[in-house]
């Protein structure tokens, strides 16, 4: 504006001078095109902040949306834990009736981080999956002579290697500074950038083992918190098995004695079947290798701690869905939905030995009870899926090499 009073003030001047009309209408026909080019550029930026405020607001309520949806789908599953402890209802009774401890069992091997389809409805923008952390070493309760079975197949056979990292680990847990020959203690780790102190006790979080001197190279490339859990009997020397019915692809890769061809056949028989004894390896597995996982396996353990997964969808790609296509089988809408997910995620090929990694909104929980939700003891908004690989594996059994049905997962 201070522009435009410019040009008019010079226009009454020239004009008062005596100029000519066709002067004076060129310096009007500037002045109108200055105001026109002023105007558009006020106009343009009205309507380009008023999109941005739009896409804002947009995506503002798609965030509160997908929040919304994982509130809803963590209190079904959290439901999903209690109905499962409970006997069922009057006139739902299994055909062939069950034994409480097998009736408990088979629902408990739902919880193997398979897609589930729960007693209560969740948005389609939303998968849930619960992980029983008795399909994960706990490594709190390892005896030192399964730790150095697990250390040598990761790094081989080196028993300098091995007894360096041994004595670190003991320095970080006992409630001294005094070091090992081939420890580390907080003379060590103050030297580090950034420095920190050994715990000194029983460690805290299953990530903590990467920060023992020497584990971040024997375990690298392994997801942590989908091999290991904190939570779990502790202080028996048993403590530490894994329940194959209920195990992650990453635990059972560590098991000395498997290999991924076994691990492949575990988990793909365990949908028609659960293991219920170490004689039932027996059919794919020899002799020596059935001995020797032997001590890592409990096939009862489990049903005290979980891990509740929830990944979603972006909801304006399940609208264009279900324009489509009506569903009609909920728990096959969800399997394509994750699947759907997992081919986004990944940009390698399914066999590929180091997968793309998942992220979920992950709820460690504790069941109280029929009577009050579940004690939640930690969350992870930003949390990594274990290996779903398998799913996309054919059953051994089946001829025609098909994917696993709704039926088989469930």
């Amino acid at each position: 504006m201070h522009n435009i009073l410019a040009w008019l003030n010079n226009c009454t001047a020239l004009r008062s001078k005596g100029t000519t009309p066709s002067q004076q209408s060129g310096a009007i026909l500037v002045i109108v095109l200055w105001f026109l080019i002023i105007v558009t550029a006020m106009v343009a930026t009205l309507a380009s902040e008023t999109r941005l405020s739009a896409q804002i607001v947009h995506y503002n309520k798609l965030a509160l949306q997908n929040w919304n949806d994982t509130l809803q789908a963590l209190a079904a599953a959290q439901m999903e834990l209690l109905i499962n402890t409970m006997p069922p209802p009057p006139g739902q009774e299994q055909e062939v009736p069950l034994s409480a401890s097998d009736r408990i069992n088979k629902q408990r091997s739902r919880f193997n981080g398979q897609v589930l389809n729960l007693a209560y409805p969740i948005p389609n923008t939303v998968t849930v999956r619960i992980y029983d952390e008795a399909g994960k070493i706990n490594i709190r309760s390892l005896p030192e002579q399964y730790l150095r079975k697990l250390l040598e197949k990761r790094i081989g056979e080196d028993p300098d290697k091995i007894a360096a990292l041994i004595d670190a680990w003991e320095d970080w847990i006992d409630q001294d500074d005094l070091k090992r020959a081939n420890g580390a203690e907080k003379d060590y780790y103050e030297t580090l950038s950034p420095p920190y102190e050994p715990r000194n006790s029983a460690i805290e979080t299953v990530e903590e083992l990467l920060l023992i001197k020497g584990f971040a190279e024997a375990f690298k490339g392994v997801e942590m918190g989908a091999a290991f859990t904190i939570y779990g009997a502790q202080g028996l020397q048993r403590g530490f098995q894994v329940n194959p019915n209920l195990a992650t692809r990453e635990a059972l890769m560590l098991i000395p004695g498997l290999d991924e061809e076994m691990v492949n056949t575990i988990l793909t028989k365990r949908r028609e079947k659960a293991f219920k004894n170490p004689s039932d390896f027996n059919e794919f597995m020899q002799p020596e290798q059935s001995v020797e996982i032997k001590p890592w396996m409990n096939f009862n353990s489990g049903g005290t701690f979980y891990t509740i997964a929830i990944q979603t969808k972006d909801s304006e790609v399940i609208d264009e869905k279900d324009k489509s296509e009506s569903s009609e089988k909920p728990i096959e809408d969800n399997l394509e939905l994750q699947r759907t997910a997992d081919k986004e995620d990944n940009t390698t090929d399914s066999s590929a030995s180091e997968p793309q990694q998942q992220r979920a909104y992950l709820v460690t929980v504790q069941p109280r009870g029929f009577n009050l939700k579940p004690k939640v003891l930690m969350v992870n908004p930003y949390g990594v899926l274990p290996d779903t690989r398998h799913e996309t594996l054919a059953n051994q059994d089946d001829d025609n090499g098909k994917q696993p049905t709704a039926e088989k997962l469930k």
